[in-house]
């Protein structure tokens, strides 16, 4: 499985000694974060529902030579996530940098759409994002820094016909990070969001190509984005170059949304 394309543009020791967790790791931009992180030598633990989707993702990675694990577990479940924090800090005693990627979509126009579709978005989406957050405050209280970095999208600045609860809960989570950037600064944790565009990823390749078109015609740089170019932006965020950025929320879309 090829995680990602051979780009990095960061030093092997910009992350070195530090632990991160990637979550909703097993494709996409979290498998492309979870490579960056490792090429800047970080160890970093990446989850998912499937645990053998993220397996091979470990897999993969650990034949590069990176310091990889993986857990199963679903964000949405707080059980799920305290076992989360519980491994990472048995296996590597720390928690520097926590990256909330995980999401979902279920994506209908408001009239026609479901209770239960419009709940499983929030739970899994802002939730889960909660409940990570929360579960690393102590340890990164404790050691006086941290990086927590939230991947949002510019449909939760923008809004999107037919994404009511994927982009109620995006707009939650650029909430959600300047409220605890404001709580935890002064004890040298920083927390940020991340806000991709239309981003090339398995779940974009379902939309049609007329409809991607379209998109490209909103696009300034004409171009899509690739899972590097978010990954980029959260080990910046992630690494010592950011120490004085908090409550940000860092747009990577082309221009789409300004």
């Amino acid at each position: 499985m090829d995680v990602t394309t051979e780009r990095s543009a960061f030093r092997e020791d910009l992350l070195r000694g530090k632990t991160a967790i990637v979550t909703g790791a097993s494709r996409g931009i979290g498998a492309a974060i979870a490579h960056r992180l490792c090429e800047a030598g970080a160890n970093v633990v990446i989850c998912s529902r499937s645990a053998d989707a993220v397996g091979e993702v470990a897999n993969t990675l650990a034949a590069k030579g990176y310091t990889i694990h993986a857990i199963a577990a679903d964000i949405s479940q707080k059980a799920d996530v305290e076992s989360l924090i519980e491994e990472t800090t048995a296996q590597f005693s720390q928690i520097d940098i926590l990256v909330n990627n995980a999401g979902i979509t279920r994506d209908m126009l408001l009239m026609r759409l479901k209770d239960e579709d419009w709940h499983a978005v929030l739970q899994t989406n802002l939730t889960g994002t909660m409940y990570c957050t929360r579960a690393v405050l102590r340890p990164m209280i404790r050691q006086k820094s941290g990086r927590i970095i939230n991947i949002s999208s510019v449909v939760g600045l923008a809004g999107n016909a037919g994404q009511v609860n994927y982009a109620a809960a995006k707009a939650g989570i650029i909430g959600l990070t300047k409220a605890t950037a404001k709580e935890v600064g002064a004890r040298g944790i920083t927390v940020n969001a991340v806000a991709p565009g239309f981003i090339t990823t398995d779940m974009t390749a379902q939309i049609s190509e007329q409809h991607q078109k379209q998109l490209l015609e909103m696009i300034p740089l004409r171009e899509f984005g690739h899972p590097e170019d978010v990954a980029d932006a959260v080990c910046f965020l992630a690494s010592d170059a950011a120490r004085y950025i908090t409550g940000q929320t860092l747009q990577v879309d082309g221009g789409m949304v300004m």
